[in-house]
């Protein structure tokens, strides 16, 4: 990283004696140090890397309270220092984003940080998920609710890990509250996954394609468990007799194929396999599990078996058309339905439905049939039947927006759905 400072007077001794500290430490000899000596300085160097990092945005924020750009014409503190270090404005923006709110709010989050007891990706996940917690949690709850986050943060939780309970970090202070973040930020993640998903593929003209895709986690998650069930380093299955068969034609006692090479090969037999009915629903088969009050009024979350966790919003819309199998869970997590994919259409019924639509029912989409998922238009989590008279055509946008709060779905005499935003009541004012 280059500094440009020109006629600028010289660092804090005190950075620059930490800066010698570190000069030493690098030119030492790390041949003659022990193993657990060496154990011992990567886990302290991580953690003088955290201390780092808060210094930093400790010095960001105080310098952005001091409008260095009024004096100098630039057009805002992170591009002043962007200039100054020669980072991007992005990179400062983000860093002055998360130095404010350290300094104004999150003091825990802060003092881990400082002390080198978080890194600064595990304080950027507690601050952004405490950022969107209900409007009716108070400071005092936001507050013990960041001091649990940060001590899971302490004891080692990596910042995937630590994302993922903080999406439940109210629990410490309400259930009710917890159930309402975390669908909160679900939505608010699946909705921005769906709007930056896109893929490229590129003819190489040699034989071969390549491309790259962003998809939201649940797509990444359904890729991925197709994906390592076609590369498990062993099959093992039974001959007549009932003993197991391993199967040899499988790498493993040859020369193996690297990660990537497994994947890729797995891949291609994904896509040699792929339905080509044009009638066909979903792909999904996973185990989905949600409370019955959860996948009626839409709230907290609902789990697949892969480990990942989506809104119980999109488990609604998944269950219309995917091959779930729905673990139903009662007051005492008992389970009250274990089916078979027994709420989808069957395929005659999507003959029968295809002959009253040709596209996807919202009105004036002209998605054509083959591209939709059945929906139930009265949701089977609340009694509708799976019959062609409960089924409507809807493509993969509209299918999201009828499960969309957001959005009301009218069913109209033509037989189209027209799609309407909801008003929102006016939020009470806090006492």
């Amino acid at each position: 990283m280059s500094v440009q400072q020109l006629h600028e007077p010289e660092a804090p001794r005190w950075v620059s004696s930490a800066r010698e500290a570190v000069q030493a430490a690098r030119v030492s000899g790390w041949s003659t140090v022990g193993d657990a000596e060496l154990s011992r300085a990567l886990t302290e160097v991580v953690a003088l890397e955290a201390q780092a990092a808060g210094l930093r945005l400790q010095v960001l924020a105080e310098v952005d309270s001091r409008r260095p750009a009024d004096q100098t014409g630039d057009t805002g503190t992170d591009a002043w220092a962007a200039r100054l270090t020669g980072t991007t404005r992005g990179v400062m923006a983000g860093g002055l984003w998360l130095a404010r709110l350290l300094e104004e709010r999150y003091a825990a989050t802060r003092r881990a940080l400082v002390e080198g007891g978080v890194s600064e990706a595990q304080a950027r996940v507690i601050v952004r998920a405490a950022e969107q917690v209900p409007a009716g949690v108070s400071a005092e709850e936001r507050a013990q609710a960041e001091v649990h986050l940060v001590s899971l943060a302490v004891e080692g939780l990596d910042p995937t890990r630590l994302r993922q309970r903080a999406r439940r970090m109210l629990e410490v202070v309400s259930a009710e509250h917890a159930d309402q973040h975390e669908a909160d930020l679900l939505t608010r993640e699946e909705r921005r996954a769906e709007v930056e998903t896109w893929l490229t593929l590129h003819d190489n003209a040699d034989g071969t394609f390549s491309g790259r895709f962003v998809i939201p986690e649940l797509h990444g998650h359904l890729l991925r468990h197709a994906l390592e069930r076609l590369t498990s380093p062993e099959r093992l299955s039974r001959n007549g007799a009932g003993k197991l068969v391993h199967d040899p034609t499988v790498p493993g006692e040859a020369p193996r194929l690297s990660w990537s090479e497994a994947r890729g090969a797995a891949f291609l037999e994904l896509l040699e396999h792929l339905p080509t009915e044009g009638l066909g629903g979903v792909g999904a088969s996973l185990l989905v599990t949600i409370p019955l009050r959860h996948l009626r009024d839409g709230l907290a979350s609902a789990g697949l078996d892969t480990g990942a966790r989506i809104s119980a919003g999109e488990a609604r819309r998944l269950a219309c058309g995917a091959g779930l199998v729905p673990a139903v869970l009662g007051g005492r997590s008992e389970a009250l339905d274990l089916g078979r994919q027994r709420r989808l259409h069957t395929p005659t019924m999507r003959r029968a439905l295809a002959l009253r639509h040709d596209s996807c029912a919202a009105e004036g989409c002209e998605r054509p049939f083959a591209w939709c998922d059945v929906h139930h238009p009265h949701a089977w989590s609340r009694g509708g039947g799976t019959s062609v008279d409960n089924a409507l055509p809807l493509c993969g946008h509209h299918h999201r927006r009828a499960h969309d709060p957001d959005f009301h779905l009218a069913l109209l005499a033509s037989g189209e759905a027209r799609f309407r935003r909801r008003r929102r009541a006016r939020e009470r004012p806090r006492r």
